[in-house]
């Protein structure tokens, strides 16, 4: 027989870091508050109707497996947040990393980390990738003539 706090640390071990940043709000929240607040609960907190509730609950499900990653639409981040002591851009953060994105701190980006990001984007066609990486390598390619012949 296993008590609760083991089966705790076995569903967080599952959990991917939007699940967790949202369990640790919805924990913070019961303590606010005095008095358990159900996912479910959280769910009609943050505006969503029986229509929608499965589709929200599914993303978090630590036992719903995301093969390709765990991508979050931005309407259910932001209506979670809206309910949760949690920051938005917090909560987006988590759900990057959970996607499976590289989610640096706030300084400015570099254009490699973005391209990186747009040749691993799934949803991307291939062909546009293709044309990227053309394109990059005529820009190195000049770039190294330019350089040869200074």
């Amino acid at each position: 027989m296993c008590d609760g706090a083991s089966n705790r640390t076995t569903i967080r071990h599952l959990m991917d870091a939007f699940q967790r940043a949202v369990d640790e709000a919805r924990r913070q929240l019961i303590r606010d508050e005095g008095h358990n607040v159900s996912v479910r609960e959280l769910i009609r907190r943050a505006g969503f109707d029986d229509t929608r509730r499965a589709s929200v609950a599914r993303h978090l499900n630590p036992n719903q497996p995301w093969p390709k990653g765990h991508k979050v639409p931005p309407d259910i981040v932001r209506a979670l947040a809206a309910v949760l002591p949690i920051s938005e851009s917090d909560l987006m953060k988590a759900a990057q990393v959970a996607a499976g994105y590289q989610v640096r701190g706030d300084e400015q980006r570099d254009l490699g980390f973005e391209v990186a990001r747009f040749l691993g984007d799934e949803e991307v066609p291939e062909e546009e990738k293709a044309r990227l990486r053309a394109r990059l390598l005529q820009l190195i390619a000049e770039d190294l003539q330019r350089s040869r012949e200074e």
